[in-house]
């Protein structure tokens, strides 16, 4: 392996390397809420992808990724409503009797702007994926009503308006923020889960095209790694209060490992001629072995240092990330 751009197996590109774990995040409440403070999700519709020629495949990865950004733009959203729910009780909004007030976080509206316009565009875009696209569009809409709406309580907590109207403006505002943002929830947590699945069909479909033509070769394994990781990552617990699956996240942990042990027998036989990308996926399982044995018994670590787990394995796999977009297949 050597550095510089991706040769015939270039389909690993944006799609599988784009998403730094953001999806992940989405799925796990702040760590001093319960779970179910969050809309409850969905059942998304399941979607059957294609076998897909190659041309073809570059154009859902296209319109793939517009999605994949229009949720990473959408994080920033999601983490200041659950600032939000760290203080504020749904049942009765603000008081302004709140041991703490933290505000919320604001959400930068050209940032929102240019995803939303790219997600649209997209949608209007070939190929049409009827269930996929209707869900970016909802994510879309709810994205840019919900925005003005954070920045603008974001800016009455920041001045501390609380204090001189006894929290009327807090209630107001309340009043539109929770079916905002609930719908921005719902939204944004369907077009999570139909975006994995059309990613999964479209990873093993490469998978098993750069096998057919090249054999197990660097770009085969790079893909695989990257594939499993993403897997591991997308499970891993972002709350020590509210973990999720830990039995999902065990067996993705168990899977990626087996892929790395592979993978670091190829690269015995076939030395890579720089070797920055070669350490980073058992730096990675390392990492997520750690987080593994803080859950060990189902028990709960200390959620004031387990955040800085969590940001390490994220780290690790964003290394990852940006390493594997600079291997030259041999």
């Amino acid at each position: 392996m050597t550095f510089g751009n991706w040769g015939r197996s270039g389909l690993v590109g944006a799609l599988a390397l784009l998403l730094a774990g953001g999806t992940a995040a989405a799925r796990t409440a702040d760590a001093r809420n319960p779970a179910a403070a969050q809309p409850a999700p969905a059942a998304a519709p399941a979607l059957t992808i294609p076998e897909l020629p190659d041309a073809e495949l570059k154009v859902w990865m296209a319109k793939l990724n517009a999605y994949v950004k229009l949720l990473n733009a959408t994080l920033r959203a999601e983490e200041s409503w659950n600032r939000y729910l760290s203080w504020v009780s749904l049942k009765t909004g603000p008081t302004g009797k709140e041991r703490i007030i933290y505000g919320l976080y604001s959400v930068s509206p050209s940032q929102a702007k240019t995803a939303i316009d790219a997600a649209r565009a997209a949608a209007a875009g070939p190929p049409p994926i009827p269930a996929l696209d209707a869900a970016a569009l909802a994510l879309s809409a709810s994205f840019e009503a919900l925005v003005p709406i954070l920045n603008e309580a974001e800016a009455y907590y920041d001045r501390k308006d609380y204090k001189s109207d006894q929290m009327a403006g807090g209630k107001a505002l309340h009043a539109r923020l929770e079916p905002a943002a609930k719908a921005f929830i719902i939204a944004r947590r369907d077009l999570d889960r139909l975006t994995d699945q059309v990613k999964d069909g479209i990873d093993a479909q490469d998978l098993a095209r750069i096998e057919r033509i090249e054999g197990k070769s660097d770009g085969w394994h790079v893909r695989r790694i990257m594939m499993s990781a993403r897997k591991a990552v997308d499970l891993m617990p972002r709350s020590a209060r509210d973990p999720g699956d830990l039995n999902a996240f065990d067996v993705a942990v168990a899977n990626y490992a087996a892929v790395v042990k592979e993978f670091d027998t190829y690269i015995l036989a076939n030395p890579p001629t720089a070797s920055a990308f070669s350490s980073q996926p058992r730096d990675l399982l390392g990492k997520l072995r750690d987080i593994q044995e803080k859950f060990e018994g189902r028990k709960r670590p200390d959620p004031s240092f387990y955040h800085m787990d969590v940001n390490g394995a994220v780290s690790s796999y964003n290394m990852m990330i940006n390493f594997a977009g600079m291997v030259r297949l041999r």
